[in-house]
């Protein structure tokens, strides 16, 4: 929990992208020195940058250093600057899924159900939680320097909550964010996160209901009901149910889950950023993923 004591900035994402894979070593204990000099941070903010942009799933460990994951080579290729909304809306996916390792992160998504709040009222939430998971009881400590300075600072400026809506500060000091179905969540994007679902849940089908509780897919990108099946349908006709579909056949709702690539989502993503029909851009996806990590 340690390496989450700040919060992550924008900033930090798009030098570890442009900058590590020319400096492998990086992050490792040593060199801490050049990483405050190339993320231009101070040494403390040095961990937290490492520990969000791993629990990002933008940056792997291997045995000589680290280097960018498979999506983060992706993002280099098409967006090093990560301008686009719906990289934002992935790295939220895999900040908010279940066992994440930014816990608090993932339940304010999950298990927090409220919209306007106060710190007091977050706190609380918070605390029970952790008091359902842990032995001992959470330290004033803890919550007022390792979990809320840094959980607020993930929004403060930055495009999850300005542009997100997903934590804003109202004039009286309480908090809120934007109701459910507030973003837009690309196809491709949702498509990726379904396929990921069904490969952390070993699963090829669910049913539509699941898919809205805590740890789902729907639940995360913050998607009522019928946003969530209008965008399921739509997915198996753009994609001509190459990464999902989901069946109303006698009422039971059932989606079905492919086995494809799921960066082969965030590929087509891009391609239909620069114009390509969905059906063309997952085909181009595919072979490029195919390309890059599969030779």
């Amino acid at each position: 929990m340690a390496e989450f004591k700040f919060g992550f900035e924008e900033a930090w994402f798009r030098l570890i992208i442009k900058k590590l894979p020319d400096h492998p070593d990086l992050f490792l204990p040593r060199e801490v020195e050049k990483a405050q000099a190339v993320l231009r941070v101070g040494k403390l903010k040095v961990g937290a940058a490492k520990a969000w942009a791993q629990c990002a799933e933008i940056i792997e460990k291997k045995k000589n250093g680290f280097f960018l994951s498979p999506l983060g080579q992706l993002i280099s290729r098409h967006d090093p600057d990560l301008e686009e909304d719906g990289i934002w809306c992935l790295i939220h996916y895999h900040l908010a899924r279940s066992g994440s390792p930014a816990w608090f992160y993932s339940f304010y998504f999950n298990q927090f159900e409220l919209d306007e709040f106060t710190r007091e009222q977050f706190e609380a939430k918070v605390r029970a939680h952790w008091d359902d998971l842990h032995e001992k009881p959470m330290t004033d400590s803890v919550f007022h320097k390792l979990i809320f300075p840094p959980f607020k600072q993930v929004f403060e400026g930055t495009r999850l909550g300005e542009a997100f809506g997903f934590w804003l500060a109202n004039e009286d000091g309480s908090y809120c964010r934007h109701p459910f179905n507030a973003i837009p969540v690309p196809k491709a994007i949702l498509a990726y996160a379904l396929i990921d679902w069904g490969r952390q849940n070993d699963r090829q089908s669910v049913h539509f209901e699941k898919l809205l509780e805590p740890g789902g897919i729907g639940r995360i990108f913050r998607l009522e009901r019928e946003t969530l099946d209008t965008l399921l349908v739509d997915i198996g006709e753009v994609y001509q149910k190459q990464a999902g579909w989901i069946s109303h056949t006698a009422g039971l709702n059932s989606v079905s889950i492919t086995g494809i690539p799921q960066l082969a989502m965030v590929s087509a993503y891009y391609h239909e950023l620069d114009g390509g029909e969905p059906a063309d851009a997952l085909s181009k996806g595919l072979k490029e993923v195919k390309a890059l990590f599969e030779t």
